[in-house]
């Protein structure tokens, strides 16, 4: 189990440095910053939000695959 959670937090986080490395390097300005983004630059289906949708949803992967490989080193 705990080699299944590993392999799962080594590719989540593979696919968001890639999925980060693709996007473009666009300076979104001081706003995107602090919490604030302008989503107005994606055009819907674009491949810009197609990678901004990667990163999110594999960093939350990769988030709760290091909590359980932490949970089960310490736990068995």
């Amino acid at each position: 189990m705990k080699t299944f959670a590993l392999v799962i937090a080594l590719l989540s986080a593979l696919a968001v440095i890639v999925a980060e490395m693709l996007q473009s390097s666009g300076d979104p300005g001081f706003s995107a910053a602090m919490g604030g983004s302008d989503r107005s630059r994606f055009k819907e289906g674009s491949r810009e939000a197609w990678l901004d949708t990667i990163v999110k949803y594999g960093a939350i992967v990769w988030v709760l695959a290091c909590l359980a490989v932490a949970i089960l080193w310490y736990k068995y």
